[in-house]
């Protein structure tokens, strides 16, 4: 299979107009040697604004320096786009920039040289900074790792068998890797984010995939970003909700994490009854008081956040009921594992 040696920068945008500019000019001030090939690939993911004019007004003021192009994907959802950026992409290592993420003027230098340094990363990640123009809450610093800021693990290098899983900001994948998977039938238990909704998960679920099928999860602190914050998303009731969708993706995590403990947990431990009523439990252990006042609970009440998760968790369980046991087998015999 030929492989073409270089860096496609995929960048997502959904009604991004007001936050774009200052991506994509971090990225046209991008170092990089004369060896490397890169280009830009943006995908327009049925905006409604005028992400789609704005993106081009901004790469042709800052002169970027390499090809790019803007694909509009009319169906809306995270993966739907990233699917598009993937089959649309020339080079063999792919960038997953957000809509919100600066880029530090060594990124794709740094990351092409730590993937050639090992043909078996998979999926390579770096550190966040969050930058916004608003006051941050006394609570942001707690639970920033919710938000993709910070360092994603205590330890560098390869971190497959240890904290195991990147954010999708800044986020490199190896083209063959990911196209691997496809080929051999994976695809996500995961609806992913659609526009406002916050649910979300694709990335951390395609870390789990590389993982199984043998490909190594690589965190560099090398690599850098700055990650805006909107006023927006500093709000508790964001944070609840983002809590929330953190829940309900934790259940179609458990298949692949059944399958990467090397089925040593009991499966009974995954019947979809039995972990049904271990979250009833655990919301009653909160207390009567504290379910009843949940809407008019005080700012950085953890407790509340806790108790968000377990919800999501158990509306979702709830939800797909008989094909929890389902997706556990399908991932345990998928064709795709090492």
């Amino acid at each position: 299979m030929n492989i073409n040696k270089g860096v496609s920068v995929v960048i997502c945008c959904h009604n991004s107009a007001s936050i774009l500019p200052q991506t994509l000019i971090s990225i046209c001030r991008q170092q990089t040697s004369s060896v490397i090939n890169w280009e830009v690939v943006i995908i327009d993911n049925k905006s409604t604004d005028n992400t789609y004019q704005i993106s081009e007004k901004i790469l042709i003021e800052n002169a970027c320096p390499v090809p790019y192009k803007i694909l509009k994907q009319p169906e809306l959802g995270l993966s739907y786009a990233r699917k598009m950026g993937l089959d649309n992409s020339e080079y063999e290592y792919i960038l997953f920039c957000d809509d919100d993420n600066w880029l530090k003027e060594n990124y794709i230098e740094t990351g092409f040289s730590i993937l050639e340094s090992d043909d078996k990363i998979g999926a390579l990640g770096g550190e966040s900074e969050a930058v916004t123009d608003h006051p941050v809450p006394d609570w942001f610093e707690e639970h920033k790792r919710n938000y993709s800021v910070g360092k994603q693990s205590d330890n560098q290098g390869d971190i497959s068998n240890g904290h195991g899983v990147l954010w999708g900001a800044g986020m490199f994948v190896r083209k063959t890797a990911l196209n691997d998977l496809y080929r051999n039938g994976f695809y996500s238990l995961l609806t992913d984010r659609k526009g406002k909704q916050l649910s979300s998960g694709g990335d951390i679920e395609k870390c789990f995939a590389l993982r199984l099928a043998g490909w190594k999860i690589w965190y560099d602190e090398r690599l850098k970003l700055k990650h805006y914050i909107t006023k927006e998303r500093l709000r508790w009731d964001y944070l609840r909700k983002l809590s929330r969708g953190f829940g309900a993706q934790k259940v179609d995590f458990d298949p692949y994490l059944h399958a990467l403990d090397n089925n040593t947990v009991n499966i009974s431990e995954y019947k979809w009854q039995s972990q049904a009523i271990k979250l009833f439990r655990k919301l009653r252990g909160y207390g009567l008081r504290k379910l009843i006042t949940l809407n008019s609970s005080s700012e950085g009440d953890n407790d509340i956040l806790r108790i968000e998760k377990t919800i999501g968790r158990l509306k979702e369980l709830l939800k797909i009921r008989g094909d929890y046991e389902k997706r556990i087998k399908q991932i345990k015999e998928a064709e795709w594992r090492k």
